[in-house]
C-alpha cells in the first residue's frame, strides 16, 4: 500500500497523506469525487498492487489492467482450479492462491508464473484456508484444521509457527482474511473482530470490528466498508473512527491506492481521484 499526498488533509485521519497525519476530523458527507476512468470489466473480485496496478479475478482468470486503465495481460492456469485469493504486497511477486489444490502460485509483474507451485499437502499444510504476502518475499499461511499459524520465508523454510492458536487464545478461530503490513499481520475473525500479530506470530490484541471479508492496512488505520456507499477509516492507535460518503452505494469491492478509490461493479470498473482541500 501506498500513502496518499500530503495534500488531501481534507480527510486528516480517514485518508492519512504522511506519518504526520494522525488527527481525525468529524464525518466528511459533502465530498464531490472526479472520476479518473471507468473500463467495462468482468469479474467478482479487486485487488491493486502500490503501483496502481489493479487485478481483477474471475474464477480461474486473472486480468491486470495499468495506471491508466488499460488492459495488460491475463493469467490463468486451468489445472490449478478456481484462484481463491491474490496478495500483490509485492508487485513482483504476486502470491495467488489455490485452496481446492492446495497450492501457491508466484506471479511476476507480467503475471507470469515465477517457479513451480508450492504444493502445501506436500508439507502436511493441505487444510490452509488463508495466504498472504509477507515481508522479503516471504508467505504467511493458516491451517484451519489444526489451527496453526505459519511463515515461511524466501527459501520456504518455515521462520515462525505458532500451534494450537485457538488453545493460546481461547477462542473457536475461523479467520476469513489475512493481511501484512509494516510488520504486523491481521486476521479477521467476523464474530470476533480483527487480531493483530507482531512478525514473530505473537498475538498482540483484538481490533473490535467485526463482520469484514476484507480491508486494508496503512499508517495504523483500518479502512473498510460494511455499509453500501460509505468508507470508515479506523484509528489502531487512538481508537477513534471516522466515515466518508462514496460516489456510488452500487459496488461489490473496493481499494484504495496512489490517492485513488476502485469501485468494482457488476460489469465495470470506475477510478476516482480522492478530492484535494
Amino acid at each position: 500500500m501506498m500513502p496518499f499526498k500530503k495534500s488531501y488533509a481534507l480527510f486528516c485521519g480517514l485518508l492519512i497523506a504522511f506519518a504526520s497525519f494522525y488527527s481525525f476530523t468529524p464525518n466528511l458527507q459533502d465530498i464531490k469525487w472526479e472520476k479518473i476512468w471507468s473500463i467495462p470489466i468482468k469479474g467478482n473480485k479487486l485487488f491493486t498492487d502500490n503501483l496502481g496496478n489493479s487485478f481483477l479475478l474471475n474464477k480461474d482468470q486473472l486480468t491486470k489492467y495499468r495506471e491508466n486503465g488499460t488492459l495488460f495481460r491475463t493469467y490463468s492456469n486451468k489445472g490449478l482450479g478456481t484462484i481463491t485469493s491474490i496478495d500483490a504486497l509485492n508487485p513482483l511477486k504476486i502470491v495467488v492462491f489455490y485452496q481446492d489444490f492446495s497450492k501457491v502460485v508466484f506471479l511476476d509483474n507480467t503475471v507470469t508464473e515465477n517457479g513451480f507451485p508450492i504444493q502445501l499437502q506436500d508439507r502436511e499444510w493441505e487444510q490452509t484456508s488463508l495466504v498472504c504476502a509477507s515481508y522479503d518475499n516471504g508467505i504467511w499461511l493458516f491451517d484451519q484444521v489444526q489451527f496453526n499459524l505459519i511463515r515461511l520465508n524466501q527459501q520456504l523454510q518455515v521462520t515462525t509457527q505458532i500451534k494450537n492458536l485457538n488453545q493460546i487464545l481461547n477462542l473457536a478461530l475461523q479467520p476469513v482474511f489475512m493481511m501484512e503490513h509494516e510488520n504486523y499481520l491481521y486476521m479477521s475473525i467476523p464474530e470476533i473482530g480483527i487480531f493483530q500479530f507482531d512478525i514473530f506470530g505473537t498475538y498482540i490484541k483484538t481490533i473490535p470490528i467485526k463482520g469484514l471479508t476484507k480491508f486494508q492496512v496503512f499508517n495504523n488505520i483500518l479502512y473498510y466498508s460494511n455499509t453500501p456507499g460509505v468508507l470508515n477509516a479506523y484509528s489502531i492507535k487512538t481508537l477513534q473512527e471516522s466515515t466518508i460518503n462514496l460516489p456510488i452505494s452500487n459496488y461489490s469491492d473496493l481499494r484504495i491506492e496512489k490517492s485513488r478509490l476502485y469501485l468494482l461493479h457488476n460489469d465495470s470498473l470506475s477510478v476516482y481521484q480522492f478530492p484535494e482541500n
